[in-house]
């Protein structure tokens, strides 16, 4: 059965690259162009099973929307895939304090995305 995958960037581009990526899977794919949107549809939709998340966004950044889905007893345990340009150490282990699963560094390729939804999803059980 299908999951719910939340994807957030504010590059549309990018997110519907992501978007191809997982097409064909039968997962149900919901979009999301910033933080504070990918915050509101997080804690709107249910059962959503792994978010994949831009870091640098306006209006609210990927690293404080991770801080307040983790504060949230309805969204603390859905695994977070961070996408970044950068590899700053500081960044990075910031995102790991917060609890975020997993890191990709664009661009990103299938193989990576899948291979995240594979080992994510595996072990989630919603």
């Amino acid at each position: 059965m299908g999951k719910k995958i939340l994807v957030i960037d504010d590059s549309s581009t990018a997110r519907q690259l992501i978007v191809n990526h997982l097409d064909g899977l039968g997962h149900t794919i919901i979009q999301a162009a910033d933080g504070d949107e990918g915050l509101m549809k997080a804690n709107a939709e249910t059962d959503i099973s792994l978010i994949f998340s831009d870091i640098n966004m306006p209006h609210m950044n990927g690293l404080e929307m991770v801080e307040r889905l983790k504060k949230s007893s309805k969204t603390n345990t859905i695994p977070i895939c961070l996408l970044t340009t950068e590899t700053g150490n500081e960044e990075l282990q910031r995102a790991k304090t917060l609890g975020v699963n997993a890191f990709l560094v664009k661009p990103i390729k299938k193989e990576q995305i899948l291979a995240v939804v594979n080992g994510l999803l595996s072990t989630r059980q919603n």
